[in-house]
């Protein structure tokens, strides 16, 4: 049986892959163990509406390789498949574990920083979060905010007032893309280089590892991820996700972050085809 990899389709055309996705779909065409369709993104996140290509096609498992889905996105995206004939990997509520740091976070705990969830952004309890962390970064339950004005991370030094006015720009910032409530993590510094950190990605499929890449843009001089790390985090409850490691600057390491393997992108200048050729592999071996 193939496992089917469904990409998003050019915005112009559902029978060209969408450029983002050209070189992973290059790459997944030369193993046999995969059906590739495409799909019109913007229609289904736009109407809900799921146009395939092509039409015909062998049923059974199936991958995302796309964009992020907000958990109800994904919720229809996966029961609209399933009524085609298609399963993704993955159910909404196994996307929603990783996909949602909070939901993994109390398997993880002896590797990742602290984290404090609150599904409301009116009622965080300021003096709780500042007994358990000093510093700390503000995050909704998926992302937090880049290339802005907003803190890096934020202290306990600041009023109430402040962070709660923080709180108030942090989710105006994030927009449609407010996913969940508020998370608040506490900041470490992390080994820095030229400006540069030393962050890992590993892919994780049926419990397997799949790839582990640099993700920073660092040398390959930098320290890489310890072996011994690469049993951990093997169990969590999804069948395809990510795991991001980064070196501390005393040179411990942490989780900051996991991911659902469907939307979590390849780092910078992996080999996709290496990353292809295990997932084949893995896949061929589960049959």
């Amino acid at each position: 049986m193939k496992l089917t990899l469904i990409y998003p389709s050019d915005y112009f055309s559902i029978s060209t892959v969408d450029e983002e996705y050209h070189k992973e779909f290059i790459e997944a065409c030369k193993f046999p163990e995969f059906q590739i369709l495409f799909f019109d993104y913007d229609t289904f996140i736009r109407e809900g509406n799921l146009k395939l290509f092509p039409k015909e096609f062998e049923l059974g498992s199936a991958i995302y390789r796309g964009w992020m889905l907000k958990p109800e996105q994904y919720e229809n995206f996966f029961l609209t498949l399933k009524k085609s004939g298609l399963t993704l990997v993955n159910s909404p509520e196994e996307y929603e574990a990783c996909h949602m740091f909070k939901n993994v976070y109390p398997n993880l705990l002896t590797n990742t920083p602290k984290l404090l969830y609150y599904p409301n952004s009116e009622q965080i309890c300021w003096e709780q979060v500042k007994k358990i962390m000093r510093r700390f970064l503000i995050k909704d339950a998926v992302k937090s905010v880049k290339e802005s004005d907003f803190p890096v991370y934020l202290d306990a030094s600041l009023k109430d007032e402040e962070l709660d006015a923080y709180i108030k720009k942090f989710i105006a910032l994030r927009g449609n893309l407010f996913t969940g409530g508020i998370t608040i993590k506490e900041y470490i510094d992390l080994a820095v280089q030229n400006g540069i950190t030393n962050e890992y990605r590993v892919f994780v499929f049926f419990h397997h590892v799949v790839s582990v890449s640099r993700n920073s843009n660092q040398s390959s001089a930098r320290l890489f991820l310890p072996e011994q790390l690469l049993n951990f985090g093997m169990d969590l409850p999804s069948n395809f996700y990510t795991l991001d490691w980064a070196e501390t600057k005393d040179h411990n390491w942490i989780i900051i972050e996991t991911g659902d393997g469907q939307v979590s992108g390849l780092s910078p200048n992996q080999y996709t085809f290496i990353f292809y050729e295990n997932l084949a592999r893995l896949w061929r071996e589960s049959q």
